[in-house]
C-alpha cells in the first residue's frame, strides 16, 4: 500500500467513524420542538331533531331549512325526485347575476320561438333590445320562459367566448346549470332548459332545491330580485307599457296569504309537477328556507307558512361563547418562581347552531384537559396543569352535548406562557407570540436521516475500496510468485 492510499484510507474512515458518533448523539438528545400550523378540526355532531309527522302536508316532497348553516330543521321526502316547474329560474337568475353585466343591453334572438305555447312568457319580442337586469326581473316577476331562453343564450355565448348557435348556446347553459347546481351542494339534480318546463329528464329534490335557493340568496343583486312584486316595463316596438305581476301570494300585501316575514320565493306549476313553491322568511334575525313540491292546489301558501312558523316558533340559534373568551383559570404545577401560577383557558374558535329550544335548556358544557399537560397532583375535581406552557398552545376541549350526544368541541387557547424549571433555556427562545410547540417530528429527524445515508455511502465506499485493494494485492502476490517460479 503507497502513501496516497494509506492517506484516504485513514481520512474515510476518520469522517465514518466521526459521522456515526455525531448520529449516536443527536438520538440521545430529546426531539426538538416544532410549531403547530395546523387547524385544529372540530368534529360537529348535531343532533337532529325528530320532525316526522309533526304535521300533515298535502306536498309530496317539502322542506324546511335554516339559510345560514344549511341545516334540515323538517323534511318530508326530502331526497326524492320530483319536477320543479318554474322554480328552477332561481338558478338562471344566479347565473345571469354570477356571470353578467346587468347593466348591458341584450339582443333578443330566435330563441324565444323555441318555447311551447302555454307556457308563462313576459311579452319580450325577437330583435328587442333589454338590459340584462330587466331580463331577470321578468324572469322571476313575470316567470317569462322568453326571458329565460334570452339569458341562457346570451351568457352561454359570453362565457364561453364563442358565436354559437342558439341550440348550442342553450344546451352550454344548461350544462352550466348542472355544474352550479352540483356547486351548491345538489347533487340529486339534474336540469335540461332554463325555464322548467317539462321535460322528463328534468328533475331534483326537495334539498337539493333548497340549497340552490340558499346559494342564490348569497348573491345580493338575487337578495332584491326576488322580492320584487311587481314592476312595468316598455314594449320594444311601441312603446307601450308591459305590466309585470308576481303570482306569490307570500309577498302581495293584498292577499289572504300574505306574510309579513317573507322576503321572496318563486312559485312553478306545471299538469306533471303540480304546485311548486320556494321562499324565503326572516324573523328576529333568523333566515329559512321552504321548499313546497307538488302539493295541492292552492295549499303551496298555508304549507309553506305553516313550515315558516314551525321553524320560528321551535327554533333559536345558540352560540354559548364568542372567540377570546376566558372561561377558566387553572392552576399550573412546574413553573419557575417567577412565573404566574395561574393560566386562563380561552376560546379560540366561534361557534354556533340552530337548534330546538327547549333542547337547548339541556346542553351540558364540560372542560377536558389535555392529557400530557395534566400535573400528577391534578385530581379528578381540581385540576392543575403542568409548565412549560406557551400562549396560544391547545390546552383543552370545551365539550357540549346535548342528552348525551357530542354538539360540538370547541379548543381552549393558553392566554399566555409559563416557563417550566426544567425547560428554562428552551423557553427563553421562544417568544410570546409564537405558536404551540410539539414533539414529534423536528428538523434534525430529516439532518439524522441525511447523516444515516451519508455514513452508509461511506462506509459503503470504503468497503469497496478495501475489497478492491485486497483483490489487487492478491493478484499482484500470485503474479509475483509465478514470476519467481518461472525463474527457476
Amino acid at each position: 500500500m503507497n502513501h496516497l492510499q494509506s492517506t484516504y484510507i485513514y481520512k474515510t474512515m476518520k469522517m465514518t467513524f466521526i459521522l456515526i458518533a455525531l448520529i449516536f448523539l443527536l438520538s440521545a438528545l430529546p426531539a426538538a420542538h416544532v410549531y403547530a400550523t395546523q387547524d385544529q378540526t372540530i368534529e360537529i355532531i348535531v343532533e337532529k331533531p325528530n320532525t316526522q309527522d309533526e304535521f300533515e302536508l298535502t306536498a309530496e316532497g317539502a322542506v324546511l331549512m335554516e339559510q345560514r348553516t344549511g341545516k334540515v330543521l323538517f323534511g318530508k321526502q326530502a331526497h326524492t325526485r320530483l319536477y320543479p316547474a318554474s322554480t328552477t329560474k332561481i338558478l338562471t337568475a344566479l347565473l345571469a347575476a354570477e356571470h353578467g353585466d346587468l347593466d348591458e343591453i341584450v339582443t333578443v334572438g330566435e330563441e324565444i320561438c323555441m318555447l311551447a305555447w302555454d307556457g308563462s312568457k313576459a311579452g319580450l319580442e325577437e330583435n328587442e333590445k333589454i338590459s340584462l337586469r330587466d331580463l331577470v326581473y321578468g324572469l322571476l316577476i313575470n316567470s317569462g320562459n322568453d326571458a329565460a331562453n334570452t339569458i341562457a343564450v346570451h351568457i352561454a355565448r359570453k362565457v364561453s367566448g364563442k358565436n354559437l348557435t342558439t341550440e348550442e348556446a342553450l344546451n352550454y347553459f344548461n350544462d352550466m346549470m348542472n355544474q352550479r347546481a352540483k356547486e351548491a351542494g345538489a347533487y340529486n339534480t339534474h336540469f335540461a332548459n332554463p325555464h322548467g318546463y317539462h321535460d322528463e329528464s328534468h328533475y331534483t329534490t326537495p334539498y337539493d332545491l333548497a340549497m340552490i335557493g340558499r346559494e342564490a340568496m348569497k348573491n345580493e343583486f338575487f337578495r332584491e330580485a326576488i322580492g320584487v312584486r311587481a314592476m312595468d316595463n316598455k314594449y320594444w316596438s311601441t312603446g307601450e307599457p308591459r305590466f309585470w305581476r308576481s303570482k306569490n301570494k307570500l309577498i302581495n300585501e293584498k292577499s289572504s296569504q300574505y306574510y309579513e316575514y317573507a322576503v321572496g320565493g318563486k312559485t312553478g306549476y306545471t299538469r306533471q309537477a303540480g304546485q311548486c313553491l320556494i321562499s324565503f322568511a326572516a324573523k328576529n334575525g333568523m333566515d329559512l328556507i321552504t321548499v313546497v313540491m307538488k302539493s295541492a292546489q292552492d295549499m303551496q301558501w298555508p304549507e309553506t307558512r305553516m313550515l315558516f312558523e314551525f321553524g320560528f316558533n321551535n327554533f333559536e340559534y345558540y352560540a354559548p361563547i364568542e372567540m377570546g373568551t376566558m372561561i377558566e383559570r387553572v392552576p399550573v404545577d412546574n413553573h419557575l418562581p417567577d412565573e404566574p401560577g395561574f393560566v386562563s383557558a380561552v376560546i379560540t374558535e366561534n361557534w354556533q347552531d340552530i337548534l330546538r329550544k327547549d333542547d337547548i335548556k339541556q346542553i351540558k358544557q364540560e372542560i377536558r384537559w389535555e392529557p400530557s399537560l395534566l400535573s400528577e397532583n391534578a385530581e379528578e375535581e381540581t385540576p392543575r396543569l403542568k409548565a412549560p406552557i406557551y400562549e396560544g398552545q391547545k390546552i383543552g376541549e370545551l365539550y357540549l352535548t346535548l342528552k348525551g350526544k357530542e354538539l360540538a368541541r370547541i379548543p381552549l387557547a393558553a392566554s399566555q406562557s409559563i416557563k417550566g424549571k426544567k425547560q428554562k433555556k428552551v423557553m427563553e427562545n421562544i417568544t410570546p407570540d409564537e405558536p404551540e410547540p410539539k414533539e414529534g417530528s423536528s428538523s434534525f429527524s430529516w439532518f439524522r436521516a441525511i447523516l444515516v445515508l451519508l455514513s452508509a455511502f461511506l462506509i459503503l465506499r470504503t468497503t469497496v475500496f478495501f475489497i478492491n485493494y485486497s483483490r489487487r494485492r492478491k493478484r499482484k502476490r500470485r503474479y509475483e510468485n509465478l514470476t519467481i517460479y518461472r525463474r527457476f
